[in-house]
């Protein structure tokens, strides 16, 4: 029994390594082969073509290539080097020839040429092993479609030095004919489809078979943050086409406008409401506040959390939440606060202390004396005004009556 357990052991070992022979040797080789460029892009021909690309052998020893064809247009290529040594630390040329057919359907054609690296045998017993690695380079063949076609794309460029945008639409024209007149009108809708502006591009001509850049100027400084959708209309001498673009505006974010906190002290419960501000553009969904307060080693000593809340797009919103310091010591701890919805934040770091809290970059303190205080001044003040008024009001009824019984 303990013979046999012994034979499986050396065989699970024995498993382990050759396991692990593979994997570093498939490492070792991973980037040792390469090939450029990585696409070759060509126009619909009914000639034989020759093209070509370059292999590459970054390893310090010499090793096997093979290539192949595979895709869609296979049967209509045929490699001519197919087999070959290339030396370490060299590249060479890889040719295939191009033998179209006399009709082929308008629009883009594929195939791919996978250059193959050949394991490097060796042996383990009787278990010969090594790695494979391959390469592709692509072939893209572009068939005109009769007449006048374009294809169009659109992106948003920005922002700029002056803070705009420009709207950038390629277009190339696929067709058998030029196109005389090209031009695009962009409309911008917020997510609630409404539309904010509209703009125009310049106005081209464009060859069969090439490319150009339609180009606007956006100026986005009135509109407020948030999701947006850009639709170009491409009008192309009779023939219309239409392409999309969503992107966002300013900075998806919640702000801290003000805080108010009951007169509390180390060892009570503190009532935290914070007046939050939504700056972007569109709902923030289950937003909500959380607090961190950090212990003397760096350690998070307690956390409080609001409840979550959806805010409207650019408007406020009050959260609340209540913190225990129950079994505090006294003293002054930092802490942070945290405004998040979703995957983007807004912290204020601050400091907690035994009736106070100090915003640090907010500028203000709020704390148990300070806030009685500010009550009790606006309440003498409030008295002051209405004492004035009394006052003014009698002497007026006075001088008035007086003036009555004169008469």
């Amino acid at each position: 029994m303990v013979e046999k357990f012994g034979i499986n052991y050396l065989k699970l070992f024995a498993g382990f390594v050759l396991i692990l022979t593979i994997v570093l040797l498939m490492a070792a080789s991973a980037g040792a082969l390469g090939v450029t460029p990585a696409r070759s892009i060509m126009d619909y021909s009914g000639e034989k073509t020759e093209v070509s690309f370059m292999a590459i052998n970054s390893e310090n020893r010499d090793v096997s290539v093979v290539a192949s064809v595979q895709g869609e247009l296979k049967e209509y290529l045929r490699i001519i080097d197919k087999e070959f040594i290339l030396p370490a630390k060299q590249s060479r040329s890889v040719r295939y020839e191009v033998n179209l057919p006399a009709e082929l359907a308008p629009g883009l054609h594929t195939a791919e040429i996978v250059v193959l690296q050949l394991p490097e045998e060796g042996s383990l017993g009787e278990t010969a092993i090594g790695a494979a690695l391959a390469v592709v380079s692509q072939l893209h063949v572009n068939v005109p479609y009769p007449g006048k076609y374009a294809e169009a794309d659109l992106k948003l460029a920005g922002p700029n030095g002056d803070g705009g945008y420009s709207f950038v639409a390629p277009v190339v024209s696929r067709g058998e004919f030029d196109i005389i007149s090209l031009r695009a009108t962009i409309d911008v809708f917020t997510s609630l489809n409404e539309k904010v502006v509209t703009i125009e591009t310049q106005e081209v001509s464009l060859a069969s078979r090439q490319r150009v850049e339609l180009v606007a100027d956006f100026d986005a400084s009135e509109l407020s943050p948030g999701p947006y959708r850009a639709v170009a209309t491409i009008k192309y001498d009779e023939a219309v086409l239409t392409v999309e673009h969503n992107f966002n505006l300013g900075e998806k974010r919640l702000v801290l406008q003000n805080i108010e906190v009951n007169d509390f002290s180390l060892g009570e419960i503190a009532k935290f409401e914070l007046e939050v501000e939504n700056k972007w553009g569109d709902v923030a969904r289950d937003a909500y506040a959380e607090i961190f307060v950090y212990g003397d080693g760096g350690g998070i000593l307690a956390s409080f959390k609001s409840p979550t809340q959806d805010i409207p797009p650019l408007n406020r919103a009050q959260l609340i939440m209540y913190g225990d310091t129950a079994g505090w010591r006294s003293g002054t701890y930092d802490a942070k606060l945290s405004l998040k919805y979703k995957e983007w934040s807004d912290e204020r770091e601050f400091k907690l202390g035994e009736n106070s809290l100090e915003f640090i970059g907010l500028g203000y303190v709020i704390s148990k004396q300070g806030r009685a205080s500010a009550t009790g001044n606006t309440l003498t003040l409030v008295l002051v005004v209405l004492v004035g008024l009394l006052i003014l009001i009698n002497v007026s009824w006075f001088l008035f009556l007086r003036k009555r019984l004169k008469r």
